[in-house]
């Protein structure tokens, strides 16, 4: 197997793991692990939260009130383990503030943040496959 095909392979593992987990992973929890691995601010700035008391909130298992919050969470919650197990929690965060050229010079937050889930998840998963694959 050539070295493209393994990194490709194992892109897709990662990949498959982390929607797996969005699924599976209750959204107090997904809330949890974002708020711990991006930080606060940087969580629900990409959640499209205006504070922080939100997150907070679920964390606690309070209700997800914001249209498209749950699915927005298991977004990014998909995307951050994804990147985060392959590159580590400032890798992470990095992408998800950097400027992207898949996302047409857009970074992965303000996609996320100002797009309805089901327009972005398919744009910034593109752009986390291209890291996990470069």
């Amino acid at each position: 197997m050539r070295a493209s095909e393994t990194t490709s392979a194992r892109a897709h593992e990662v990949l498959e793991r982390a929607y797996k987990a969005s699924i599976r992973v209750p959204a107090e929890e997904q809330a949890s692990f974002l708020q711990l691995t991006l930080g606060s601010r940087l969580a629900a700035a990409c959640l499209g939260l205006k504070d922080t008391r939100t997150l907070s909130s679920w964390v606690a298992g309070g209700t997800i009130r914001p249209e498209h919050g749950e699915h927005r969470l298991q977004v990014l919650f998909r995307v951050t383990t994804a990147i985060n197990e392959a590159f580590g929690p400032s890798v992470a965060a990095a992408f998800l503030r950097g400027s992207n050229p898949v996302l047409g010079d857009q970074s992965p937050m303000i996609v996320l943040a100002d797009s309805l889930p089901h327009d972005s998840e398919t744009r910034v998963i593109t752009a986390v496959e291209a890291l996990l694959t470069a």
